[in-house]
């Protein structure tokens, strides 16, 4: 339902913090805005219904064009504002709220004729723990594929799986990938995930980036050189897999040239390596169990060769995991007798794909609902479906769509934006949805605040998947099955809502010039003619997303919307900085590499409240600024982030001016010098909850000493010595200045001595410690009684500590008793890990990378005693060259 979006988004246009001030509040203005806020009230109490759903959506596309005429003509009129009447806008806003009147009267109708037996769209709960997927009817599976990739077979052999998709292919391989047999069998292991708009270069590189091997962490960033090309890279990666015994997932193949493309690289050195691949074509199955080897074989003719193809759920399994999906596996709310029969009539119509379950699972766990209308209209439903035979997923996945609230459609939506198979981080797509303004701030929550949990809602409804967590165990970055993915794709079409420029040939629909948004999936389209010239025609954009791989050769800024709101163009290297860009009045959200300064007529962009700046290559200039001064005249902005740079001094102010606060939505600042963050320029930012800043060397300077002390709702705090100098204990005391709201510490090569640590351990609300480069010197870090009752996680990184003890607390367990993850990496001569950590309760993760023996044994010796003790959920995971 665009419809609410488009309406919530007019509504923020009109709001009076972001109508332009030299308009009045006209009576036709307000009453415009009334009636907005009416129809937004009568389309959160509309629930789609089997009966009104045709009635519903051809009022949604109504209201949804209505919206957009009038959103464009006010929108157009404020951009040409020097150049037209200003008496022209009462006349533009009449003639928006006529057309309005007769919608809201269809919108009161449908509303009234809502019964109360009707389902329930009031309440949309939320999971208050991470519900963590099982394998469920497929442990034959599992077993099957785990003895066919640990068989006898020296030489290297391909291991297929095929299925429906949404049948769990996916899960099946990961679960295999990470069983701790397979895991202990091979040296080598990689995955990668090919989608069906693939380039070879970005597989290979995937392929690399992913390899872990045992003593070795895989790198999480993208091996990408830009002058080597795929060729190159295959080569690197056959190097690299030579010799070992490997297993590589290749999931979700989906032709026989990309196959082709990769099996060279795959070195066959008679030592059990494995490949398995998953597909929903069993031609394309068939395909690479035959073609790898050099004799001639039919590819019809599989005989002899395993090719495992997944079977649906029976309806017990199906049950199963229906149930397990709503009541999230708790055994304290089992599922009440009343609902079983019309469960096992939902879990049958799915028809044993576990991805329909989950979702439709998904569904009826947001509603809450248990007085049974809800699940019977879902049974109706889910019964209809499935007599559309195998389009049955399809139907059911657009059920799950159909009955989402208003505000989180526009969010599923934007998720098909991004291209097949992407992590996205919640950070960006939090500010990007802030931007968008189809959200808006609830009673105590900031607009953030609401994004984040609409993104969590939405997970706790199965259309998003976490792909990692923060180290508060929070969701960091989310991805999409692609089957919900190509979901979002048709309805962002429909909707005029997305249009995503995948290739250079690519057929556009009809309705393509009227869509609101654009996402450029390989960033160098835009410099070709026909690519621009066809999105050209989509004048009235607000969206201009690149969500390609980062281009290092500069590109020209070749196209503007007068209308954008939103432009994401961090992977893209701009030449200069467009004077087209400061002209975008309503421009909310700007993110761009440039390697130049930034004019002062940035500040043209009053209602900017997102800015990224990176530089390409990284280069600091300490005690250099390239934002301009006027940057302070901008009072909507409310994230900052640059390469390393300097603030700019605060501007000038007349002497009635001193007392206003200059930055009072500004929420993250990262990046930044420790030096130009004075005193004044932290009173100007009181509601700062994040603050990323870096000093040259330490100790920081008495002049320039932090003033966090101004900052009462900081919560995520990270400081930087560029270039530490490791045999130097810093005097600086910026321990004492830590506020008591920290919840996230971070401290780089500050080199400060281990007794400050006794103040850090008693911040209140601190759940994450990352030390890093020698943040702290010396040889002992003695921990005292009831320090660090909140943390749960901590990171040591090269430190020379020897040391680390805990005080006596008298065999109370007080030390960390919240702590779930202990990471340490390249401490090489820390002894012994404190004995009383292996009885932390919670303990959920301890990490090793490349530390001393005796910091490997005290490791090994608590993984001995969780298990002598029955603690499953405790991994101890060791990397280490330690012979």
């Amino acid at each position: 339902m665009a419809a609410y979006s488009a309406v919530v988004s007019l509504l923020h246009i009109l709001h009076p913090d972001q109508f332009p001030l030299i308009y009045d509040r006209t009576p036709e203005i307000e009453s415009l805005y009334s009636k907005l806020v009416s129809l937004q009230s009568l389309l959160e109490k509309i629930v789609p219904t089997k009966s009104i759903r045709d009635e519903v959506n051809n009022l949604d596309v109504q209201i949804r064009e209505a919206i957009y005429t009038a959103q464009d003509k006010i929108e157009s009129f404020i951009f040409r504002q020097e150049q037209v009447q200003t008496a022209l806008l009462p006349e533009i806003i009449i003639i928006a709220a006529d057309t309005i009147d007769p919608l809201i009267a269809k919108a009161e109708a449908i509303a009234s004729s809502i019964n109360e037996t009707s389902p329930e769209n009031t309440r949309e709960t939320r999971s208050t723990n991470i519900f963590i997927k099982k394998i469920v009817g497929q442990e034959e599976d599992l077993k099957k594929l785990k003895d066919e990739v640990l068989n006898d077979t020296c030489e290297l052999a391909v291991v297929p799986i095929v299925g429906l998709p949404g049948i769990g292919k996916t899960t099946l391989a990961r679960s295999i990938y990470n069983h701790r047999h397979v895991k202990k069998h091979f040296s080598i292991r990689a995955w990668v995930t090919v989608t069906q708009d693939y380039q070879l270069k970005e597989i290979y590189s995937d392929l690399l980036s992913s390899i872990e091997r045992k003593g070795e962490k895989a790198r999480r960033d993208r091996v990408m050189n830009t002058e080597a090309s795929a060729s190159k890279l295959a080569d690197r990666l056959y190097k690299e897999l030579q010799g070992g015994r490997y297993l590589v997932v290749v999931d979700d193949i989906w032709d026989e040239e990309s196959w082709d493309a990769l099996r060279h690289s795959f070195p066959d050195s008679a030592n059990h390596s494995r490949v398995v691949v998953t597909s929903r074509l069993r031609e394309i199955a068939h395909y690479v169990v035959t073609s790898r080897f050099e004799e001639e074989i039919d590819p019809r003719d599989t005989f002899g060769y395993f090719i495992h193809a997944m079977k649906p759920l029976n309806d017990e399994d199906s049950w199963t995991l229906l149930r397990q999906t709503v009541f999230r596996d708790d055994d304290r709310r089992p599922c009440p007798p009343h609902l079983t029969d019309v469960g096992l009539m939902i879990a049958r119509n799915c028809r044993g794909l576990p991805l329909s379950l989950t979702v439709v699972g998904g569904l009826l766990f947001a509603q809450g609902d248990e007085t049974g209308r809800y699940w019977e209209s879902i049974e109706e439903d889910t019964h209809a479906a499935a007599a559309r035979g195998d389009e049955s997923y399809l139907e059911i996945l657009y059920l799950s769509y159909n009955h989402l609230p208003g505000r989180l459609k526009a969010c599923f939506l934007y998720m098909g934006a991004f291209p097949e198979d992407s992590e996205i981080l919640v950070s960006k797509l939090v500010s990007l949805w802030v931007a968008e303004g189809f959200l808006e701030p609830a009673q105590r929550q900031s607009v953030e605040q609401v994004a984040a949990e609409s993104l969590e809602q939405l997970i706790d409804r199965n259309l998003l998947h976490i792909r990692r967590f923060t180290s508060n165990s929070r969701t960091k970055a989310c991805g999409m099955h692609d089957s919900l993915r190509d979901l979002s794709v048709k309805e962002c079409g429909k909707e005029k809502f997305f249009h995503s420029r995948r290739k250079y040939v690519q057929e556009l629909p009809e309705g393509t010039d009227a869509q609101r948004r654009i996402c450029v999936h390989r960033n160098v389209l835009m410099c070709m003619e026909e690519v621009h010239d066809s999105v050209k025609r989509i004048t009235f954009a607000r969206t201009l997303l690149y969500a390609g791989p980062h281009h290092h050769h500069p590109l020209p800024f070749c196209l503007t919307f007068d209308l954008l709101r939103v432009l994401d163009a961090l992977t893209v290297c701009f030449i200069e900085f467009s004077d087209e860009i400061v002209k975008l009045v309503h421009l909310r959200y700007l993110s761009l590499t440039y390697n130049g300064k930034l004019p002062s007529t940035l500040c043209n962009l009053r209602k900017l409240q997102i800015l990224m700046v990176r530089r390409h290559p990284k280069i600091i200039y300490v005690a250099t600024s390239f934002l301009p001064v006027e940057i302070w005249n901008m009072a909507h902005l409310r994230h900052l982030d640059f390469t390393e740079s300097d603030l700019p001094g605060i501007i000038h102010r007349r002497h009635d001016e001193e007392d206003s606060v200059l930055f009072a939505n500004l929420q993250s600042l990262s990046n930044v010098s420790a030096a130009s963050c004075t005193k004044e320029v932290l009173q100007n930012m009181p509601n700062l909850k994040k603050l990323a800043v870096w000093t040259k060397t330490p100790p920081v300077p008495a002049d320039s000493c932090l003033h966090l002390g101004q900052l009462k709702n900081l919560q995520a705090f990270k400081f930087t010595v560029v270039q530490p100098r490791p045999k130097l204990v810093s005097k600086t005391k910026i321990i004492d200045r830590f506020p008591n709201t920290l919840v996230k510490l971070r401290l780089s090569g500050c080199t400060l001595p281990w007794e400050d640590m006794a103040v850090i351990g008693q911040l209140p609300c601190l759940e994450v410690l990352k030390l890093r480069d020698m943040a702290f010197k010396g040889d002992r870090w003695h921990v005292g009684a009831d320090e660090f009752g909140m943390l749960k996680f901590l990171l040591l990184e090269y430190m020379d500590l020897k040391v680390w003890e805990l005080a006596d607390d008298g065999g109370g367990n007080s030390h960390f008793p919240k702590l779930e993850r202990l990471i340490l990496r390249y401490c090489y001569v820390l002894g012994d890990i404190p004995e009383s950590i292996r009885y932390i309760g919670g303990l959920e993760l301890v990490e090793l990378v490349e530390c001393s023996p005796a910091c490997v044994d005290s490791a090994l010796e608590i993984s001995e005693y969780a298990e002598k003790n029955g603690n499953e959920n405790l991994k101890v995971r060791i990397y280490s060259s330690w012979e």
